[in-house]
């Protein structure tokens, strides 16, 4: 196993304690509340970062393999959603919230699949960049911060983006949904 594909098996192991810490930050007193969404803060940081390592030196020394291509985003969409399904139930922010980025990756994951499927390849534009890194943000910030007010009005952002790029997305393969057997 080359180092990229290390460091996207250790972003898929890292979820394990991120998940722990997190649910775990809303059982216990507010003291110790904050110390763990600082631990489940610092692994998402550590699981971000192994995210960038990983794609740029299988970019720059040619390292890309299958493993790579499959699991690299699976690792980044577990990440994401853990923390979107854990900020429902600590009431950090509504279920359809949640619901929306779920159901985007599915629909966005199905397409890549049918395009797969003929053998095309439809990168990820500027708006879904724009979408995961704004995602990244606000769930960095929700951790720290725990629940607040102001939480919905902070997802709002990757809400709008995640629209806005799944729209772009799906009218720019509607030719798969369109001629499909």
């Amino acid at each position: 196993m080359n180092l990229p594909n290390k460091l996207t098996f250790i972003r898929l192991v890292l979820a394990i304690p991120f998940i722990y810490f997190l649910q775990e930050s809303g059982n216990v007193s507010a003291h110790l509340s904050l110390t763990y969404r600082l631990i489940a803060f610092a692994i998402f940081v550590i699981a971000s970062l192994t995210d960038f390592f990983d794609g740029y030196l299988a970019r720059k020394y040619n390292l890309v393999t299958d493993f790579g291509k499959l699991m690299d985003p699976l690792a980044d969409k577990i990440l994401v959603i853990s923390a979107l399904v854990l900020f429902v139930e600590l009431k950090y922010i509504p279920a359809w919230m949640s619901i929306i980025v779920i159901a985007r990756e599915f629909l966005i994951s199905g397409i890549r699949m049918l395009a797969a499927a003929k053998g095309e390849v439809i990168p990820a534009g500027k708006l879904g960049k724009y979408k995961t890194t704004s995602q990244m943000i606000v769930i960095l910030i929700m951790i720290i911060v725990g629940n607040q007010p102001y939480n919905f009005y902070l997802m709002m952002i990757p809400i709008i983006l995640t629209l806005w790029s799944g729209w772009e997305y799906t009218s720019k393969a509607k030719h798969y949904f369109i001629n499909c057997k």
